[in-house]
């Protein structure tokens, strides 16, 4: 009896093997973690949370308020472990609260846009569910805008390196659609002109997005 069953199932092996690659063949399997050599293109969107405050002319002001951050990468699989990329990202503040400015009253609106080369550590990359964390660094673009009640305003702008670390979590919906969540600690360099106006010569601010991608 025992010899009868081995029999069956060896004979069954290739039988089986025959119906998964029709089935292939017809309707497609799929294939659920990172696969070398594939390239990803993500579309990001969350919120900017500003973590400085500025000293101009002897008062301590906030540049803005929690805002919006929004980006597009690039990113391809060169390993099952390791992903480099392109990122564009354009952080927004709300408007700050008013302030005193001479004889008349202020406030603050500022964004920041980046382009960084990025490099990923993916953790279980054959995985459906995946954690990853993430570096980046190139250029950065801020600017500030005092506009006073008259209606009359000044624009601060400051254009240097920038960089980022963060971390994320992300899940194949099926084989080429990905979501996830992501989280960035963003630095951006000030040149002399942002620092003498401001008191600063870097500035940070954290973000948090969700994400949505494909990848071909």
């Amino acid at each position: 009896m025992k010899k009868l069953v081995l029999l069956f199932v060896l004979a069954a092996l290739p039988a089986a093997a025959f119906a998964k690659d029709a089935y292939a063949e017809y309707y497609g399997l799929e294939e659920y973690g990172l696969r070398n050599n594939t390239t990803r293109v993500e579309f990001y969107g969350g919120v900017a949370e500003p973590q400085d405050n500025w000293d101009h002319n002897g008062q301590t002001v906030e540049i803005g308020k929690t805002g919006f951050s929004a980006g597009l990468a690039f990113v391809r699989n060169i390993g099952s472990y390791l992903s480099v990329g392109l990122d564009g990202n354009y952080s927004g503040f709300a408007t700050s609260d008013k302030f005193n400015a001479g004889t008349q009253q202020a406030k603050y609106n500022s964004g920041i846009a980046t382009g960084m080369i990025i490099g990923r550590l993916n953790l279980f990359p054959s995985q459906p569910t995946r954690l990853y964390a993430t570096a980046g660094a190139g250029v950065g673009h801020m600017f500030t805008r005092e506009k006073w009640d008259d209606g009359s305003h000044d624009t601060v702008n400051s254009t240097s390196w920038a960089g980022m670390l963060g971390a994320g979590l992300e899940f194949d919906i099926d084989d080429s659609v990905i979501f996830g969540v992501e989280g960035r600690y963003n630095l951006i360099d000030l040149q002399s002109k942002y620092s003498d106006a401001f008191g600063k010569s870097r500035y940070h601010f954290l973000s948090a997005m969700l994400k949505i991608g494909c990848r071909f």
